[in-house]
């Protein structure tokens, strides 16, 4: 491959779509590819050899043979692996010398890879901002520098006292009223 992608002829397709994942192409190229492959002639490659190219052994490629549609079922087969890209699947056919597909179906297939790349940049662009690191234990402001849990900022440890005292008095009330008046009763004696 070269560093501008796939070549056929004039054609060229250029290497930030040839690095696409095969689920770029959409259904309308790849029943297209299905009319072209599926048919088995004597005089060009058919999907078995494709599967073949692709990695494909052949147990999997006689499994795939009892499917209705062989090459549909290959591409989303191989579309689950490694390296299943637009630009190696045009590598593929035009080493199978199918030149004949990649003409036919070029302008569609430059199509499919424009939208996908159109749909990534709608959706990376919709994505909610957010901060990479988030750390709620640590204050991240000038102004909290220095604040420990040591400080009393009115100056007055009483209100440790008065938590406890309430929390003891509440610890025999079984009703809202009754702490309620037990904290009152508390603060009236500590003011």
């Amino acid at each position: 491959m070269s560093a501008e992608g796939p070549r056929v002829g004039s054609m060229c397709l250029d290497s930030s779509k040839s690095s696409l994942p095969l689920a770029a192409l959409n259904v309308r190229v790849r029943r297209r590819l299905s009319l072209f492959l599926n048919v088995r002639t004597p005089v060009a490659a058919d999907w078995t050899s494709l599967a073949e190219e692709m990695g494909f052994e052949y147990l999997e490629i006689r499994q795939l043979e009892t499917r209705p549609d062989p090459t549909g079922s290959l591409l989303d087969a191989w579309q689950g692996r490694s390296g299943a890209t637009v630009g190696k699947l045009l590598e593929m056919l035009a080493m199978l010398d199918r030149e004949d597909i990649l003409r036919e179906l070029w302008s569609s297939i430059d199509d499919d890879c424009e939208k996908y790349i159109v749909r990534q940049q709608m959706q990376e662009s919709e994505k909610p901002l957010q901060v990479a690191r988030v750390e709620s234990s640590v204050p991240q402001t000038k102004e909290l520098e220095g604040i420990t849990t040591l400080d009393d900022p009115l100056g007055v440890a009483g209100w440790w006292w008065l938590f406890l005292t309430i929390t003891y008095r509440a610890g025999n009330v079984t009703s809202r009223p009754s702490l309620l008046s037990a904290s009152l009763q508390v603060s009236n004696r500590s003011g």
